[in-house]
């Protein structure tokens, strides 16, 4: 995430870089404190499954869980996300800075990792079923609570509670409608709820 000048308060109240960036607070960091930005640490996630905590700014969620990924994981049956919901102004700033969220090009595989930048004693966990491209589109997504999956792993695949409430698309960094996503996205389920406050 890049620092900028619309920053949410919980975001810009989380420690930086030696950029300025803002360290999201599940980030994992190497022994000498090095954040891994493209690495969620397993700890962190465990006490935000438990707590209900946003993993981006580490401050306990409200009422409605956002969730962001793409198309699939929304709107698929089957659709699952590796990643736990957040506040929805912190999803949107995600959405608008992190490279890999809104780039217009990203080049950077996510799971090229340098070993010797890990803590000593890191696992690191690669998931097989995720589609390695990145998607066109991303949507993000509120239901109603969250449902769990288990993956025999150190967390369970996450998703909104259905039925789906709302959603909203984004590409390269920019807010788009229903009718622009549709250009890239055929399976946008009909009858979209009221909208609702974040709270």
């Amino acid at each position: 995430m890049k620092p900028n000048e619309t920053m949410p308060p919980r975001i810009a109240a989380l420690e930086r870089d030696h950029r300025g960036y803002p360290i999201p607070w599940n980030v994992l960091r190497g022994d000498d404190g090095t954040p891994l930005f493209t690495i969620n640490d397993d700890r962190k996630t465990a006490r935000a499954l438990r707590e209900r905590i946003c993993p981006i700014c580490g401050v306990r969620l409200g009422r409605w869980l956002w969730f962001v990924g793409g198309p699939l994981s929304a709107f698929d049956p089957n659709g699952w996300y590796l990643n736990l919901p957040a506040h929805v102004d912190c999803v949107e700033y995600a959405l608008t800075t992190c490279p890999y969220l809104a780039a217009q090009q990203y080049l950077k595989r996510l799971d090229v990792i340098d070993p010797g930048k890990l803590p000593s004693a890191a696992k690191v966990f690669i998931d097989e079923t995720v589609i390695p491209e990145r998607p066109e589109v991303f949507v993000m997504v509120t239901g109603s609570g969250i449902e769990y999956r288990e993956r025999g792993l150190l967390w369970p695949y996450v998703r909104p509670g259905r039925p789906l409430i709302e959603w909203r698309f984004w590409r390269h960094g920019e807010r788009i409608t229903e009718q622009e996503a549709r250009r890239w996205i055929t399976t946008i389920p009909e009858g979209l709820q009221p909208m609702v406050d974040d709270l």
